[in-house]
């Protein structure tokens, strides 16, 4: 049988590194192998994808006068799917920023600006009242206009959860009692990267509906789901080669002629499942791996050649 040469964790990285220095620049080079899956996918949470999404307005929503035409400007490019990266803060130019109010609550806060600044950097205009904002794939979800440093507000988590309950129910946690925290409490849990629960004023206690950090001040969302994937992508590779033959009628029709080594890549990762390349072959394959942690199916120990693949040139 031949032999699969491959190394789909160092594809990972590459893959991972790339996407990096397109979307951050240079400075992503320098991020090591160890942790680049886990900038990668912390990033995505930090700039929201462009993408059209329901907007939602908070009962007690009011933005000042002077920065009405900023929000009826931002609400267009919510709908209509315009990239909302440049009303977002310069701090989040840097991989390592630290945002306790995305961080603990999930919540990001956008500049209300008209005009695009004249140093060349893309970004809207800086305001000081900010527009405080949850960000989901499909929904924006606007709380309220707060001045700039708010970022401790208590009421803030309060409007999630008198306007969008079932939104967060998930990060409730039952049979804790929670104790309030002032401002100057929470800001400096949060300079320590220490998890935090939320009292609301009913009494039901939150968890960190942004996913929380850890020590390193890395989203513990991101290094969990960075496990699980380069979990699965060891498994994945364990599994094309035990059923490596599965893809032989694809590769002969490429040009394969019993060579004693095939040469695969993994190329791509997508909300399905992985693609595989074998490049001598001009074969381009969606793979699906049965019980894999990273796609939301917990493996069942099962044999590596019940994995399903399925092959496409």
């Amino acid at each position: 049988m031949a032999k699969l040469k491959a190394n789909f964790k160092s594809d990972l990285f590459t893959m991972a590194r790339q996407q990096l220095v397109e979307e951050w620049g240079p400075e992503a080079q320098q991020i090591p192998d160890g942790r680049v899956v886990t900038a990668f996918l912390d990033s995505l949470r930090r700039r929201p994808a462009v993408r059209a999404r329901r907007l939602w307005i908070a009962d007690d929503f009011q933005c000042p006068s002077s920065h009405e035409e900023g929000w009826k400007a931002l609400q267009k490019k919510i709908v209509d799917g315009d990239d909302l990266g440049p009303h977002l803060s310069r701090r989040h130019d840097s991989l390592d920023t630290l945002d306790g109010l995305l961080n603990e609550w999930g919540v990001h806060h956008l500049h209300l600006g008209m005009a695009l600044l004249s140093n060349g950097s893309g970004r809207i205009e800086r305001t000081g009242p900010l527009l405080f904002a949850r960000i989901t794939d499909d929904d924006f979800y606007a709380i309220n206009v707060y001045l700039h440093g708010a970022w401790e507000e208590s009421g803030i988590l309060e409007s999630l959860h008198r306007n969008w309950p079932d939104t967060i129910r998930s990060y409730r946690l039952k049979g804790i009692q929670g104790e309030p925290l002032s401002k100057t409490q929470r800001r400096n849990l949060r300079r320590v990267n220490a998890q935090t629960a939320t009292v609301v004023a009913d009494g039901t206690v939150y968890m960190s509906i942004g996913g929380g950090v850890v020590s390193s001040g890395s989203s513990a969302e991101a290094v969990r789901r960075s496990d699980m994937l380069l979990v699965d992508v060891e498994q994945l590779q364990v599994a094309v080669q035990d059923q490596l033959e599965n893809f032989i009628p694809h590769l002969q029709a490429g040009g394969y002629t019993n060579e004693s080594e095939i040469k695969a890549m993994l190329v791509g990762v997508t909300p399905k499942g992985f693609q595989v390349q074998f490049p001598d072959y001009g074969v381009h394959s969606n793979v699906t791996l049965e019980g894999g942690w990273f796609h939301g199916r917990p493996h069942k120990r099962m044999p590596q050649d019940q994995a399903s693949i399925k092959s496409k040139r």
